[in-house]
């Protein structure tokens, strides 16, 4: 079910009892409502109030957490009080945005009304990118780290050695989840994309996808392998 209002820059579908994804112009958030709290992940690119836009779902307060602290998930950040995310971004993070943010570290678990998110890191796009992991709903919040448009791969923090690394980390939690959420693209993705990014990646490393220019002007260039793709300055 979508809410399209005129004139909205946000498009919300349900996803399951109180677990809803926000659209904003091609980037996606997700919203858990609990009884006493709302779990806001990511706040978009912040060409609108995400926060106001939220009151109408719940006028629970809010706890945001952000999967990496690119532009087009931190956008709205300043609505919030309360706003975690792994240290390894605050760096990052301080360059464009004067509030202090709180850590979150791996292994750590919040819940939110019926469900509960477990922070997995995995560095590669960005050094404190997080994936969420609800082992009861079965499901994986992936944040940009996972998808079949373009993975950026360029840029401070990016690192293809930590990426293929984490994605051999998420390998070892498939059997926990069935389905996986994405920022960007189709919603929802399967855990056999993991085992392609992987490969994909490592063709990207041992020289065996040729390049190609993206399609729109970018300091890199535009990978593809199978059905994944990854955008690269080399």
């Amino acid at each position: 079910m979508a809410d399209n209002n005129a004139g909205s820059l946000y498009s919300t579908t349900v996803i399951d009892k109180d677990f809803y994804a926000i659209e904003e112009n091609g980037v996606r958030c997700f919203l858990i409502v609990g009884e006493d709290r709302a779990l806001l992940i990511d706040t978009g690119y912040g060409n609108g109030n995400i926060a106001n836009y939220i009151m109408r779902i719940t006028d629970k307060p809010v706890t945001l957490i952000n999967t990496h602290t690119d532009g087009d998930h931190i956008g709205g950040n300043n609505l919030f009080e309360k706003i975690y995310m792994h240290p390894a971004e605050f760096d990052y993070y301080s360059q464009k945005n004067n509030r202090k943010p709180l850590p979150i570290w791996e292994g750590d678990v919040i819940s939110c009304g019926d469900y509960s998110l477990e922070v997995i890191l995995i560095p590669g796009h960005t050094p404190g990118s997080i994936a969420l992991l609800d082992r009861k709903h079965r499901f994986l919040i992936s944040g940009d780290s996972v998808s079949r448009v373009p993975i950026f791969m360029f840029n401070q923090g990016r690192n293809m050695y930590a990426y293929i690394a984490s994605m051999k980390k998420l390998r070892t939690f498939k059997d926990c989840f069935d389905k996986i959420y994405t920022s960007h693209g189709e919603l929802v993705q399967y855990p056999s994309i993991i085992d392609e990014l992987i490969e994909g990646a490592e063709a990207v490393i041992t020289g065996n996808v040729e390049p190609e220019n993206p399609p729109r002007p970018l300091p890199c260039k535009l990978y593809r392998y199978k059905n994944v793709m990854f955008l690269i300055r080399y």
